[in-house]
């Protein structure tokens, strides 16, 4: 029940100085009640203004207060069951604490001059400040059962932790100076009960719901999530129902409430998540300018181990988080900064022992080597290296799989063209078998073509070859040795045919090669064996002049 000007004092004829006063200090009190609520106390037989006010009120002095404010004619006579209303903040209250029952990272507890970390069990009284590293969050848990979850980069003061002495009702007022709040407040049962999170821009009081206040010290931003929240300051108030949200600065009133965004779709998430950071795109949700992902490592989220923002639709979590199960919230951000109704699931994270790097064959390069060989960074502590490849990404068909106990493996066959993938993972004696790593696309080009029959005529040979698709130009080595250790020709050309001069008759061997563009000389084709006639005639010029000489 709220005190107004419509209702607050009768005419006082006939009242002196002390009561004109008196007047003054009702009126300044129901001024207040605007932002305040009024204790509803029912009479008992034998209560009256004085043993009223002595029982609850802070000062004796309390009592014309009390039997103006509600208009007692004659405070002898008050009726039993009748209700008087008395503005909370004239109550007789006892001192309560607080407790911080997690807290995670960097978190300092600041009063007077003592600074020391927040550590669990801690118990907090009024006058208490908090404040939260890049990775620090806490939660604060109230008589009652309320708890208060504080983010990263927060100040915060602890305003007031009392009780009621006529009901035992909570009263909890929180200073936040910058940063967010989340807060699920267990409802009044008890008159006189209320929590409220003041900030610089507006003042969020509730009686039992679950909501979240943000501030950057300037500017307030609210959104309710189960129950009821009124957001108030000098310029006006707004109230918030279950999923609505607002805004308010400090020269503007709160402004309507809105609807919150609806929560994104987490199904096609995976329930393993072997890589950190990690980046996961999901569908996006109409209307979001920004996704918030935060990772606590209990379903009660007392904690978040990971909190990131992402402008694009997806999903991210931190480098830094150990292997275990998680549970992990995101929700949408809308263009006005209001944060949407969470989607929550479980996550498993398992990416430890981390992957040996891939060396070779590098990402997206090429083998060219017939008997391909793989290289990747030792582990110190490895007690197997595990190596697969396969001709498609998902590793769905795999094409060889070992075990190792060095960070190398050679292949025994050789492979058609075409794209390949590779991955590795280990096992350490201290971490048990880790992911894979990330495949590794290489490509396999075509092998060099194989030449037709050669022409020879007089003094050239020339070499025709069937074109390879994509070949920029080609190599053709023509050795008089079948291994080619010592090839007596390396010619290139970029036509698919060869002109060279004819080399001396006898058995010879040919072999090409080609090159796409951007990569390196495809692997050899298939080696061609071609006979030159020896040419007589150019034996007897040789021999003319000694048979002329005789």
């Amino acid at each position: 029940m709220q005190a107004n000007r419509d209702n607050a004092l009768p005419p006082a004829h006939g009242r002196g100085p002390f009561a004109a006063t008196l007047l003054g200090l009702v009126a300044a009190a129901c001024a207040q009640g605007a932002l305040a609520q009024d204790f509803i106390y029912v009479v008992r037989p034998g209560d009256n203004p004085w043993n009223i006010t002595e029982r609850y009120l802070k000062s004796i002095d309390y009592w014309p207060r009390i039997q103006d404010y509600n208009r007692i004619l004659e405070p002898t006579a008050i009726q039993p069951g009748t209700l008087l209303r008395i503005p909370v903040g004239w109550m007789r209250a006892r001192q309560d604490t607080a407790r911080v029952i997690d807290v995670h990272g960097s978190v300092e507890h600041r009063r007077g001059s003592t600074v020391e970390p927040v550590v669990a069990g801690m118990e907090l009284t009024a006058g208490a400040t908090i404040h939260s590293g890049d990775d620090g969050s806490l939660t604060i848990e109230f008589a009652d059962g309320s708890r208060s979850r504080v983010g990263n980069n927060a100040e915060l003061r602890v305003g007031q932790v009392q009780r009621l002495n006529a009901s035992g009702a909570q009263q909890v007022g929180i200073e936040l100076k910058r940063g967010q709040i989340e807060s699920v407040v267990t409802p009044a049962r008890k008159a006189g009960g209320r929590y409220t999170i003041e900030t610089p821009a507006a003042v969020a009081a509730v009686r039992g719901t679950d909501f979240r206040v943000r501030t950057d010290g300037t500017a307030m931003l609210a959104e309710t999530l189960e129950g009821e929240i009124a957001l108030r300051n000098r310029r006006g108030e707004t109230r918030l129902r279950s999923g609505t949200g607002t805004q308010a600065t400090r020269s503007t009133a709160p402004a309507p409430a809105q609807r919150l965004l609806s929560a994104p779709a987490l199904d096609a998430l995976p329930e393993r998540i072997e890589r950190v950071p990690f980046s996961i795109d999901i569908a996006d949700v109409p209307g979001a300018t920004g996704y918030r992902t935060q990772i606590a490592p209990s379903a009660a989220f007392t904690v978040v181990a990971s909190d990131r923002v992402s402008a694009a639709p997806a999903v991210r979590g931190e480098a830094h988080l150990p292997d275990g199960e998680y549970m992990m919230r995101v929700r949408a951000i809308d263009a006005r900064g209001l944060e949407g109704i969470d989607a929550e699931r479980s996550i498993i994270i398992d990416a430890r022992p981390e992957p040996p790097f891939p060396s070779q064959p590098a990402p997206d390069g090429f083998a060219t080597d017939e008997r391909i060989g793989f290289t990747w960074g030792g582990i110190a502590d490895a007690l197997q290296y595990h190596f697969e490849l396969a001709g498609d990404p998902g590793f769905e068909h795999l094409l060889q799989r070992e075990n190792l106990v060095e960070p190398h493996f050679v292949l025994a066959h050789a492979l058609e063209a075409g794209d390949y993938f590779w991955r590795v993972a280990v096992t350490t004696a201290s971490e048990g078998r880790g992911p894979f790593s990330d495949p590794q696309r290489f490509r396999r080009p075509q092998p060099g073509p194989t030449p037709e029959a050669p022409e020879i005529d007089g003094e050239h040979l020339q070499l025709r070859w069937r074109a390879s698709d994509g070949a920029e130009r080609y190599e053709v080595q023509v050795s008089s040795d079948a291994s080619f250790s010592a090839p007596e020709y390396t010619l290139e050309t970029e036509r698919a045919e060869l002109v060279m001069p004819r080399p001396p008759g006898g058995t010879w061997h040919v072999r090409i090669r080609s090159q796409e563009a951007a990569a390196p000389m495809g692997p050899w084709g298939t080696p061609q064996q071609l006979e030159v006639p020896h040419n007589h005639w150019r034996a007897l010029l040789i021999l003319l002049p000694l048979l002329l000489a005789l």
